[in-house]
């Protein structure tokens, strides 16, 4: 069982395009530093080329968990496509060959639940949500199935209580509290070893009111 006060480090990968405001990010935590590892953009780590990709898996296997918050562009740009899948599988393919246990936890959206018609165009980012969905669930069968040592938990999320979803017109008060994410990370890398969450749903009633 991994005990979350004792793992030594967290690698994150996070790009300058990331505007969110995760609860495993150091910006967010009381203002401090993680005790671990963030990659970006700005320090040589690139989601957006195979290159970049590697460096960050090469990364990964020093650690004993990994958060893929990457940044997922829309598909039909050839800089991002499905990059946060793309991250996720060159990962897990690394783990794998070198028998690695740890968790991977992969950020997903509630966005990629949802099917909605490609009018005026397609809304790409569902669909690139939808991909690591489907991605991660097969990782964690893969544990079920006693093929990897390592576990992979999809947390999807709906609208988060940050700096920027409180500056947008659509803003309604309320949004999932980033503590709240932070605790289920934390469970995630207590729970037995024999066990694996495979997708945890946050959703957020965002007309709620006291």
């Amino acid at each position: 069982m991994f005990n979350y006060n004792k793992i030594d480090e967290y690698q994150i990968e996070l790009t300058t395009y990331c505007n969110a405001a995760c609860p495993q990010c150091p910006r967010n935590i009381n203002g401090g530093t993680l005790n671990g590892t963030s990659v970006s953009r700005t320090n040589g780590y690139d989601i957006t080329n195979n290159e970049g990709i590697q460096k960050i898996v090469q990364e990964s296997l020093k650690h004993n968990v990994f958060i893929n918050n990457a940044f997922d562009g829309a598909p039909h740009e050839d800089w991002a496509n499905f990059a946060q899948t793309n991250l996720y599988m060159a990962v897990y393919d690394a783990w794998k060959s070198a028998n690695k246990s740890g968790v991977i936890i992969n950020i997903g959206s509630v966005g990629g639940k949802s099917i909605v018609a490609p009018e005026p165009r397609f809304e790409t980012y569902r669909i690139s949500k939808a991909a690591l969905s489907h991605a991660s669930k097969q990782g964690s069968q893969s544990f079920k199935q006693n093929k990897v040592k390592f576990k992979t938990t999809l947390i999807t999320l709906d609208r988060l209580d940050t700096e920027l979803s409180r500056s947008r017109e659509n803003w309604t008060g309320n949004g999932i509290n980033l503590d709240d994410v932070y605790n289920f990370i934390d469970y995630c890398t207590n729970i037995s070893n024999n066990t694996c969450i495979e997708e945890i749903t946050l959703y957020c009633n965002l007309e709620f009111n006291i």
